[in-house]
């Protein structure tokens, strides 16, 4: 009988956990992505994870430092193309809101959505196909997130070769609603994650 009490008290404990509600931001850019979590005053990064400092190299550490090639050190990274990263995860991530029973609630949403054109004659084509992808993009967020206000900005940039979206949202979720999206998005973009994986060791080695 004890057993079940206590059993009882457990259950019952994690229930009131779970509709405990929670802030977070997600922001999304060529930057990679970034998850914030905030409780009362604080806030708490999820994602990335925060990197182990190294320790220090030099004389007396008994540790030599690394040398830098000059072309590693000169080398500019290439931009992101967050668009195609969006097309793919984006449905999944929908999909794991709308399986939910009640929706995750979104008080802010901005997005900015940059297309590239070579000249000024390219900008109207560019200005439709961004209404295009806007098409796709929005009505997956309205079906399946409760949003309250919203900001949808659209560029054109001459010095781009690919369109860039970026998109910051401040959410509001119990952590029961958090835990449940975690699972279902958490796997379903695994199994995307390593299917991408592999067509790009297979175009290395063709």
């Amino acid at each position: 009988m004890k057993a079940l009490l206590i059993l009882g008290a457990v259950f019952f404990g994690l229930l009131l956990f779970s509709q405990v509600r929670v802030g977070g931001t997600v922001v999304y850019a060529e930057q990679g992505l970034q998850i914030l979590i905030r409780v009362g005053p604080l806030r708490i990064r999820v994602f990335p994870v925060k990197k182990k400092k190294e320790r220090p190299s030099g004389p007396g550490t008994g540790a030599k430092p690394e040398r830098k090639h000059k072309a590693d050190a000169d080398a500019v990274p290439e931009p992101k193309d967050t668009l195609e990263l969006v097309r793919q995860f984006l449905p999944l991530a929908a999909d794991a809101a709308g399986s939910l029973q009640k929706r995750i609630r979104v008080d802010d949403l901005d997005l900015t959505l940059t297309m590239a054109a070579s000249d000024p004659a390219m900008a109207a084509a560019a200005f439709g196909g961004a209404n295009a992808i806007l098409g796709m993009v929005i009505p997956l967020l309205e079906n399946n997130f409760n949003i309250r206000e919203r900001k949808i900005r659209t560029a054109v940039d001459f010095d781009r070769h690919s369109p860039v979206i970026a998109i910051r949202a401040a959410l509001s979720l119990s952590i029961g609603q958090g835990i449940a999206f975690a699972v279902h998005f958490g796997l379903r973009a695994l199994g995307l994650l390593i299917k991408r994986n592999r067509e790009a060791k297979a175009k290395t080695a063709a």
